[in-house]
């Protein structure tokens, strides 16, 4: 591991002439980008990384979970060891040998995170195959597209997932092996004749262990610039992007550890899904230094029962986790006696104010000894990626859970690593680059950003080690990405004075209403998305209309106990929100919001609608009906689909009538129209 501490961290540029038209690259030092590995040109693959460990660390705990008892209650973690788990791997790759599969191969996981998952896309990089790890939240449509669009030759499925592929089995030509993550293959009779049916071997990993077992073959992984993922975007329109990585690219990424200490004695929970880069990056940096990796128990309902079972020493989360914490919180002051809630309530005001300037108060120490138990009592650096994290959450966390809380950012492209903040960084950005990337601004001129203004701005590019192959199959949208080795993100960065960077916009989801000004849907939500009784907000717009309006999902854990001590009818969600005082309630906190923030009148959505049926995560819009994106992103086309009609009603109610119904979802402004537009502003 990089002993390059990220504490204080800024960035570093060149001396050299600003080219025109955008920034010098900056660096986390003024040194070169690493060209290898941390540990050297000999350790270029995944699998040697986890070999490395295996015989550095053979004792370390490696793989855990918690076993089921009985009667369904679940126990302690219990852990393999690293040299338990490299001698399965070896196994499950001859086993994969027997079958014929060989190097560059793709094979693909369909299931939640699991030992077995980790084993399984192990005991491939120990053959040189591809993984393509499948979201297991996914309908068949997708896992029939990545299954060919791969050229998928085994996939690995988890039992609750079978009868999905089952159905699509006859669709996937290239697909000849099935192997279980869980239970026997024996039990699946049926499954067993539609496998044979289509040709295909079906057995379980047991199976594939034993057999590799009685023919043992030497490991011959991967390295360098052999493909290691094709990991599929998750999209919020559209066929996902096949984003090919190399071996070389998320082994230097990993072992680096986005510029952190990380220690053979950290303990991580594994819940976030392994199919998405940010877990994966992680969990391989884990590896690198022979860390504990413990699995949830795979109900989400659970995490903070597992959380407190693991005592984790590192925690990474998404924003939804940490809101979640930051609700939960509240709801528990508030529900003490008024003047008790009161008095807590304007301490932490206090010490988050003192947290604004990187200081604490006397009261720093009683808040971490009552919040910090949430997290299990253990955790020493907390961090969110992602998307970004509100700034009341973030304030929250820092003032409450007594170890620094650090934002990264990323995107699958350049394997999560991009930048990250300081370990002392209390200020709101993403931090300054990681020690295997380096950034640059490029000038989006009509949007008004610069590399020229005091505080340069532009599109974000990133270039090192780290970056992606291009897209699979799809040239046309890797030379549009991907331009003299700089990877053009799309989103919109700002280079503050201690050379940390803020993300502030993004340069493909601006739109126009029809009286000519320019809209940032994101920016609205998450401004309205600070009030505590606000969920999640889709605001919508386009350039038929002159006005916004936005759909809610309240957050019911802070709404239900507002709503009973007012005497409103809490007899259901859904009767709730149909009530006038309910919709006044949200669209004062839109006001308020929107105030503080400092958004013009245009930007303010002018009708809404309320959504009151959720799902046990307290979500309107879920993976499950097609709303969200794996990583929780608005996937804005389903959404105008699923609430075209309340948006019409919404915009008639306005006296704008059905202007909505045959227009497109909100499209990228074309350049010419936002460059007249500033133009006019102009003159």
């Amino acid at each position: 591991m990089s002993n390059q501490s990220v504490t204080n961290m800024s960035s570093f540029a060149d001396d050299k002439p600003k080219p025109q038209g955008e920034g010098l690259p900056r660096r986390a030092t003024k040194e070169p980008l690493p060209t290898v590995s941390a540990y050297g040109a000999e350790v270029d693959g995944l699998f040697q990384l986890f070999a490395r460990s295996a015989k550095l660390y053979p004792r370390n705990n490696c793989l855990g979970r918690r076993p089921v008892g009985a009667d369904g209650s679940l126990g302690e973690f219990q852990y393999e060891s690293y040299e338990t788990v490299h001698a399965r791997v070896l196994t499950l790759g001859s086993g994969l040998a027997e079958l014929g599969l060989v190097a560059g191969d793709a094979f693909g996981i369909y299931g939640a995170n699991t030992p077995e998952w980790a084993q399984a896309n192990l005991a491939g990089f120990s053959r040189g195959m591809v993984s393509v790890p499948i979201y297991d939240t996914l309908g068949d449509n997708v896992v029939q597209y990545e299954a060919n669009h791969a050229d998928m030759k085994l996939m690995f499925v988890q039992k609750k997932s079978l009868a999905g592929v089952l159905n699509v089995l006859p669709e996937c030509p290239t697909l000849k092996h099935i192997v279980l993550l869980d239970g026997a293959a024996a039990d699946a009779a049926d499954a067993k004749a539609t496998c044979d049916a289509a040709g295909v071997t079906l057995l379980d990993f047991q199976r594939l262990a034993a057999s590799g077992a009685q023919k043992p073959h030497e490991p011959a992984p991967a390295s360098g610039e052999q493909l290691a993922y094709i990991m599929y975007t998750s999209g919020t329109t559209g066929d996902p992007k096949g984003v090919c990585l190399s071996q070389h690219a998320i082994t230097c990424g990993a072992s680096y550890g986005a510029g952190l200490t990380l220690l053979p004695t950290d303990r991580y929970l594994s819940y976030l899904p392994l199919a998405h880069i940010f877990e994966t990056v992680v969990e391989y940096g884990l590896f690198a230094v022979g860390g504990a990796v413990g699995f949830y128990s795979g109900n989400v309902r659970l995490l903070m029962d597992d959380i407190a079972a693991l005592k984790p020493t590192i925690f990474v989360g998404v924003p939804r986790i940490f809101q979640r914490v930051y609700d939960k919180a509240y709801a528990g002051i508030s529900s003490k006696k008024p003047a008790v809630a009161n008095f807590l309530l304007r301490k932490l005001q206090k010490e988050i104010e003192a947290v604004r300037v990187g200081k604490h108060t006397m009261w720093n120490a009683v808040f971490k000894k009552i919040f910090r138990k949430v997290m299990g009592g253990h955790v020493r650096l907390m961090i969110s990626g992602a998307a970004p994290l509100p700034s009341h959450v973030h304030e929250f966390l820092l003032a409450t859970m007594g170890c620094p809380v650090i934002q990264g950012y990323g995107m699958t492209e350049n394997c999560a690593n991009a930048t990250i903040q300081g370990l002392t960084d209390h200020t709101l950005n993403v931090g300054g680059p990681m020690p295997t990337a380096e950034v640059k601004l490029v000038d989006v001129s009509e949007m008004n950003y610069t590399s020229d203004q005091q505080l340069p701005t532009g599109e974000v590019c990133v270039r090192g080690p780290v970056v992606f192959s291009g897209y699979h199959k799809n040239q046309q949208a890797t030379d549009e990405t991907l331009i003299d080795g700089w990877l053009h993100t799309g989103d919109i960065g700002r280079w503050n004075a201690d050379g940390t960077l803020s993300i502030i916009d993004r340069k493909k989801n601006i739109f126009k209403l029809a009286q000519g000004e320019y809209v940032a849907a994101e920016k609205i939500e998450m401004a309205i998305s600070k009030s505590k009784f606000i969920g999640q907000p889709w605001v919508y717009g386009n350039s038929f209309t002159t006005m916004l309006v936005a759909v809610v999902v309240p957050d019911f854990e802070a709404l239900l106990p507002h709503a009973t001590a007012n005497g409103w009818d809490v007899s259901s969600k859904e009767a709730l929100v149909a009530l006038p005082e309910c919709r006044q309630l949200i669209l004062d906190e839109i006001a308020l919001m929107a105030k503080e923030a400092k958004l013009r009148g245009f930007e303010v959505p002018k009708a809404i609608l309320l959504e009151g049926a959720v799902n046990e995560l307290g979500q309107g819009y879920s993976i499950e009906n097609d709303c969200l994106t794996p990583t929780f992103k608005l996937k804005r086309p389903a959404l105008l689909r699923r609430y075209q009609a309340q948006v019409d009603e919404m915009y008639t109610s306005l006296g704008e009538g059905n202007v909505a119904k045959n227009a497109a979802p909100a499209a990228p402004v074309p350049v010419t129209e936002v460059q007249a537009a500033n133009a006019a502003q102009a003159a």
